[in-house]
């Protein structure tokens, strides 16, 4: 990745357990919150809520809550800035209170094995969050009700990801998996609209769907891939028609659009390869920053702050905070 200017780094400090995931506080940009990933000799997982305050260029971890569960993937709801949501090796949707500190508020178990994992979460406009399954399943949470309604189409593999499809595309959500397919579900029937499979080469980790948080082409649907590729597809024709598609140089696991009105750019999460910031246009895209530095490991996790972006990389146990913007 040499022909990409790299970034400049801010600060790093290291977790106690290895770090899944990681949100920064939608109005409070100095929290951050990390969700870990435990997996012990014996096959027992388990992980942690983690509160970190992240001032001057200093990480404080001001608190951390032990959780029976390793947490796969943590995200804030958009109507309630102070919530979080977390998911977990042994099915339990966690609802959180975030402040200064962390309160639990709600625990719910949707699964009736302990052995499938919940592997993400995705609000929607309306409070419904979207959980995908280790067996290959995908359902409807509702926050309000505590009950899930599952989709009736599932991944033959893992089921690693989704989205919401928003505008005219409110009626679908997208799922990804391991089976390498994408997968287009229709909420008012819980039937499928289509399933396609000849794009991808590998697992379907990431997808990203236009709309209030992501200003791209409506028509558009972006996908990341366990083959290292960043995919745009054109859904008009009622099938995807790929548009573009670049090698990003590692698994390209997270998809996350900047918060800044009129900043079209996503941080991705790259795995085994740091991250990088992608410049986007309508259905086209560009890769203009590169991020490595102590990253040895995984890059599972990351999201944007008011003047940077925080990464997590997983079995090294390291957490960065960088520039988007200033390179070395």
């Amino acid at each position: 990745m040499s022909a990409i200017p790299h970034s400049k780094r801010y600060s790093v400090t290291k977790t106690i357990l290895p770090p899944c995931s990681l949100r920064i506080h939608p109005t409070n940009p100095r929290i951050i919150v990390i969700g870990t990933y435990k997996l012990e000799d014996s096959g027992h997982r388990h992980g942690s809520i983690d509160l970190y305050h992240y001032v001057n260029g200093t990480f404080t971890l001001k608190q951390t809550y032990a959780t029976a569960g390793a947490i796969l993937d943590i995200k804030f709801n958009p109507k309630q800035a102070n919530h979080l949501i977390s998911v977990d090796s042994i099915g339990h949707v966690m609802c959180w209170r975030i402040t200064d500190n962390i309160e639990l508020i709600s625990d719910v178990k949707v699964t009736e094995e302990d052995d499938v994992l919940i592997t993400s979460c995705f609000f929607s406009p309306d409070d419904k969050v979207l959980l995908t399954f280790t067996d290959g399943s995908s359902g409807i949470f509702d926050v309000a009700t505590e009950k899930v309604e599952f989709l009736s189409t599932s991944h033959e593999l893992e089921c690693w990801t989704g989205a919401f499809g928003e505008g005219e595309m409110s009626h679908v959500v997208y799922t990804g998996g391991d089976d390498s397919q994408l997968i287009a579900h229709d909420l008012r029937t819980n039937e499928k609209i289509w399933s396609n499979r000849r794009h991808h080469s590998a697992g379907v980790v990431s997808i990203l769907a236009p709309g209030k948080d992501f200003r791209a082409d409506p028509y558009s649907l972006w996908t990341g891939c366990y083959d290292d590729h960043l995919r745009v597809f054109d859904l008009r024709a009622g099938i995807p028609r790929l548009l573009q598609e670049e090698n990003l140089g590692g698994g390209v696991w997270r998809l996350i659009p900047s918060p800044t009105e009129d900043d079209n750019r996503l941080l991705v999460c790259c795995m085994y390869d740091g991250a990088r910031i992608v410049e986007t246009d309508e259905n086209k895209f560009t890769v203009s920053r590169y991020f490595k530095e102590d990253h040895e490991s995984m890059c599972y996790g990351g999201d944007w702050g008011d003047n940077y972006v925080a990464t997590c990389s997983f079995y090294d146990n390291v957490v960065q905070t960088w520039s988007p913007d200033t390179t070395m």
